[in-house]
């Protein structure tokens, strides 16, 4: 079987009982010495309406069902961990919403702080697929690890740019590890992780992708990185989950300002960009829905030499985005 921590192994467990969620295994991992509490002790941590509290089988239906997932890890080659573990993502452990448990397949790169997401629409212009790409070996160029969904369109590329890179790329996923949704992507998911990357979900083994998870999984994705690209998208794609999720992190958010074409013939998969580049900030506050003062951590990606900014402003405040340069391209 997989090796998982005690620690790990007991939270587990316990998210296994109905009624404890990730809320309540936060404040359970918070416990010192948790792991090493008999069941009486650590019922009194719990929510007074969880399984544990009512069933006098829960604990022994969840120690079984941890088990049996701890299995599948193994046969699957994966592995889980918990925020109790060094291996779980810095980055991650800074939001107030990180999910206590873990499943990965593969390695998360050595230096994981160095992570950014790229993202963006299922259906990119010309202009955006090479732009994703751009922006990707720009940033494996600086030894940073590229975070995306996996999902058809910008994020298949920048994982795929990536590799051809040679560099690092972390696929978080909206369902258990026994499947690769879509499905065009079962070889995109094997290469990422036979190149030294990961698949990573906070979904057991046997869930199944819902519409609602994808929500959840975008905001892991930014809660991986130190930044969000949304490299295009319309003023309601679900990329503007993950952007929301990254201003909300009081992390940066960068978007590529569209090319003439792309707005002469009114492309619907770039409005997004277009409105956080030239909206009033009212109307940059209502998309992102956040303060003005977070429109601080917002930059306008117009060429090349802002490249650079979103690298500077993982340790330092965004200054104010820059007036349009006409006829600067990428």
């Amino acid at each position: 079987m997989t090796e998982v921590s005690h620690k790990t192994r007991t939270l587990l467990a316990l998210s296994m009982l109905k009624g404890v969620g990730p809320a309540a295994l936060r404040k359970i991992a918070a416990v010192r010495g948790f792991e090493k509490m008999p069941k009486d002790e650590l019922r009194l941590h719990l929510p007074r309406n969880t399984a544990a509290a009512t069933s006098p089988n829960a604990w022994q239906q969840a120690d079984g069902e941890a088990d049996r997932q701890i299995e599948l890890a193994t046969t699957a080659g994966a592995h889980i961990i918990s925020s109790a573990d060094l291996e779980y993502p810095t980055l991650l452990t800074e939001t107030r919403d990180d999910p206590q448990i873990l499943f990965v397949k593969g390695r998360f790169a050595s230096s994981a702080e160095k992570s950014v997401a790229i993202i963006g629409t299922r259906e990119p212009t010309d202009h955006g697929s090479v732009i994703t790409q751009r922006l990707t070996n720009f940033f494996v160029s600086e030894g940073w690890s590229i975070v995306s969904g996996l999902a058809i369109g910008c994020d298949a590329i920048a994982h795929e740019a990536a590799l051809d890179a040679g560099g690092h790329t972390v696929a978080v996923l909206a369902h258990g590890l026994q499947t690769v949704a879509p499905s065009r992507h079962k070889k995109l998911a094997q290469r990422i992780f036979e190149a030294g990357g990961a698949l990573v979900t906070e979904y057991r083994f046997g869930q199944e992708p819902l519409p609602t998870n994808f929500v959840k999984r975008d905001r892991i994705q930014a809660g991986m990185a130190q930044g969000v690209i949304m490299v295009q998208s319309d003023v309601t794609g679900g990329s503007l989950h993950a952007s929301r999720a990254s201003i909300d992190y009081g992390r940066w958010l960068a978007v590529p300002y569209p090319t003439e074409q792309d707005i002469g013939r009114k492309e619907p998969k770039v409005q997004g960009n277009l409105l956080l580049a030239d909206g009033t900030p009212q109307e940059k506050a209502t998309l992102l829905k956040c303060d003005h003062i977070s429109l601080r951590k917002l930059i306008v990606l117009r060429g090349r030499d802002d490249y650079g900014r979103m690298i500077r402003s993982s340790d330092s405040s965004v200054p104010p985005t820059r007036p349009p340069v006409q006829g600067q391209l990428f």
